[in-house]
């Protein structure tokens, strides 16, 4: 225990100074593309909900509302999810360093249960340098970008450790450790990847030639299912409604590619320079000092029995990253896993295999140990060596990062193994003083070379600080005035007009709505009857045609955002159905449409309404018309919205195909929408009770060891004797 509670301490320690440039106080960069772009402001607009003593289930922002806690992607019942909230519920909004704090600290997570799974097997050396190939390698750096792959990548290893226990231990309790890793793995908010764990848990556990095993991992698979309920279920009844596009195709890389990127650095210049979009000719999949020499020790050793499991993980993974024609058409077969498998994802398979097959060989090259010792000397020597051309590639990063590409760089990585090699050959033909020297130079080399071909080269990164970006209040270009009057009107929406405003999903950020928006959960109705006006120009982004004023007053919307001097900004300034709100000497203008009707309506406008509280989740409003009629609500149509009239249920019927009304008698009521989704009641009842049986399988797995480790000693003791 009190290993592992240094090791722990001293690699958070080591992955913060692998960091440091993204993290305060020496925070010049940061985090960029989905993680700022898609997934903060989901973040953002989830804790804003719960500051203000609402549970999120609605996500009003965008396309005139979509189920959030049905948006696996937002991880809202993540644990971490939680942890990260509470780390920042003081502040007033959340930050955007705790979403970085929070991607970063799952590849500290990463690390120490890759080195708790290898401490099972090897020494602790060997048990570093397998973890860093798998926490600090390529894929998972590029993954930075994208929390719910890095986060699900994360939780492998424990998914094998369990599976490596069962085998040894002829115990199926230790899959509790990969029933766990797969609900983590699906509640952190990317399926995609969720189903490589899957996948790869499958393989790893029916070539481990353990029945037990094989069946067990199956089981603790299905067992995860239960155990996320709480997610799948409504994720499930979102999923019915979404638009389905093909996701699994041809590779995107050749096999020469691959192999220079997982073997050689910065074969392709990932320069700190590309700090935007760019493609640089393949992911980054480094794998390392440590990956190059196990693999090549690997081969030394013509052995295949301790490698069969990773060789064939790996076999896998790289035929469903690059599917041939035939297993293109076999996944067809199965709409669910077409529209959700994603080929370049399993490449996440590769690091823990290649971090398995490094523990092994390291592993027994070390004990090859012969009886000669190497001279001190010799041992200072080498450290010096190692040291010194790894302090020359961090000056040459710290002065600008300009290392050679293609064969130039392939030849400093033949030199960088030598070193390695000699260093490795060090350690294991030396004792005391000698050994500590070698062990430590090889860990600092192993991991400044990832520092400055990975986190030191910006591939994942822009300069400053999101979290300075925007405005403590408002939105930058944008005259208060106008930002003050459309907060002060949550019932009626804005547009974008043709991206020359905030991007659809920046209106999370502002507390503001939208008809308009980006995410994967778009419907099917919402989509057909957007449609009937305008054509989508991306498979999930459209404009709204400011012009049509059947599609503004249909949607609720009151204000339209346009940038000064473009197509439109002359055209609503002489319209007399818009007027300008706020200053015009500023960069954005927002014009208000004069004839907007709200979200909440009668159908024939014979009634008044007087909104009482207007929440995501909840709407009430007082309405009083004489001969009563048809109530909308321009929210989406979706399973788990109730309404209600003076208290009493009533059916709430479809409209304009895409939205929601009830029938109303004559006179005044008070009209309730809420959205609270069956879904998530019947899903969460089934989590708890799963995860009570998770917790006595873990209360039994614990007794079973140490009663093991108990016999052990008992026999070990009686053989002294």
């Amino acid at each position: 225990m009190r290993e592992r509670l240094l090791v722990g301490v001293l690699s958070l320690v080591a992955t913060y100074i692998f960091f440091f440039e993204y993290l305060p106080p020496f925070k010049r960069v940061h985090l960029w593309s989905d993680l700022g772009g898609y997934h903060y402001p989901l973040h953002r607009f989830a804790f804003q909900a719960l500051k203000e003593g609402r549970v999120p289930l609605w996500d009003s922002s965008i396309y005139c509302g979509i189920s959030l806690v049905g948006n696996v992607q937002a991880a809202l019942l993540y644990p971490g999810t939680w942890l990260m909230y509470a780390g920042s519920w003081r502040m007033q909004r959340f930050p955007y360093k705790g979403l970085e704090d929070f991607t970063l600290a799952h590849v500290w997570l990463g690390f120490l249960l890759s080195y708790l799974w290898f401490r099972s097997k090897t020494g602790k050396l060997v048990s570093s340098l397998s973890a860093s190939v798998f926490a600090f390698s390529g894929y998972m750096l590029w993954q930075t970008l994208h929390p719910g792959v890095l986060v699900a990548m994360a939780w492998m290893p424990l998914g094998f450790w369990g599976i490596d226990e069962a085998v040894e231990r002829r115990s199926w309790t230790p899959l509790w450790k990969v029933a766990l890793a797969s609900a983590f793995s699906f509640l952190a908010g990317y399926p995609a990847a969720w189903i490589v764990n899957c996948v790869v848990f499958v393989a790893y556990g029916l070539v481990s030639r353990s029945v037990v095993a094989a069946i067990g991992t199956c089981a603790a698979i299905a067992a995860s299912l239960l155990l996320s309920m709480a997610q799948l279920a409504p994720t499930l009844e979102a999923r019915s409604m979404m638009v389905l596009e093909d996701k699994y195709g041809p590779g995107a890389y050749r096999l020469t590619q691959l192999l220079r990127s997982f073997f050689v650095p910065n074969w392709f210049d990932f320069n700190p320079g590309h700090t935007a979009n760019y493609d640089p000719g393949c992911m980054y999949l480094y794998l390392g000092l440590p990956a190059i020499f196990g693999l090549l020790w690997a081969v030394r050793r013509c052995v295949i029995r301790p490698y069969f499991q990773a060789a064939v993980v790996i076999a896998l993974a790289l035929l469903l990253a690059n599917p041939p024609a035939l297993l293109l058409h076999v996944v067809g077969w199965a709409p669910a896993l077409m529209s959700t498998m994603q080929p370049y994802n399993f490449y996440a398979a590769i690091a823990p295999m290649a971090a398995l097959i490094t523990a092994v060989s390291v592993d027994a090259f070390l004990k090859r140990r012969t009886e000669r010792r190497i001279a001190g000397w010799k041992a200072v020597v080498i450290a010096l060596i190692l040291a010194l051309w790894f302090l020359r590639q961090l000056q040459v990063w710290v002065d600008g990062g300009q290392f050679a590409t293609g064969r130039h760089i392939a030849q400093r990585t033949l030199i960088a193994f030598v070193l390695f090699s000699m260093a490795m050959w060090g350690v294991r033909q030396s004792t005391s003083w000698r050994r500590t020297l070698l062990a430590s130079v090889v860990l600092f080399a192993v991991g400044t070379d990832y520092m400055v071909f990975g986190s030191g080269r910006w591939f994942n990164a822009e300069n400053g600080d999101l979290d300075t970006v925007d405005p403590p209040y408002g939105i930058g270009g944008i005259d208060n005035a106008a930002y003050g009057a459309m907060r002060a009107n949550p019932h009626f929406r804005e547009v974008t007009d043709h991206s020359s405003g905030p991007h659809p999903l920046q209106y999370r950020l502002f507390g503001l709505t939208t008809p308009e928006g980006f995410d994967p959960f778009l419907t099917t109705q919402y989509k057909k009857r957007i449609e009937q006006w305008v054509s989508f120009r991306t498979n999930r982004m459209f404009d709204t045609d400011v012009l049509n004023e059947d599609m503004l007053q249909t949607l609720g919307v009151r204000y339209v955002f346009v940038r000064r001097g473009t197509e439109h900004d002359p055209i609503l300034a002489e319209s007399p159905s818009f007027r300008l709100v706020g200053r015009k000497d500023i960069f954005g203008h927002v014009y208000e449409y004069v004839h907007a009707k709200p979200v909440h309506r009668w159908e024939n406008g014979a009634g008044r309404a007087t909104v009482l509280s207007w929440t995501a989740e909840r709407r009430r409003v007082l309405v009083d018309s004489a001969q009563g009629g048809r109530f909308v609500l321009v929210e989406q149509y979706f399973p788990g919205w109730r309404a209600s009239v003076d208290g009493r249920r009533v059916e709430i019927e479809r409209w304009s195909g895409a939205f929601q009304a009830i029938q109303l008698p004559g006179g005044q009521h008070t009209v309730a929408f809420e959205y609270r989704p069956m879904s998530l009641f019947v899903g969460a009842q089934i989590s708890l009770l799963s995860f009570g049986a998770l917790v006595l399988v873990i209360r039994a797995d614990r007794r079973s060891r140490r009663s093991a480790l108990q016999t052990a000693r008992i026999e070990k003791r009686s053989g002294e004797v």
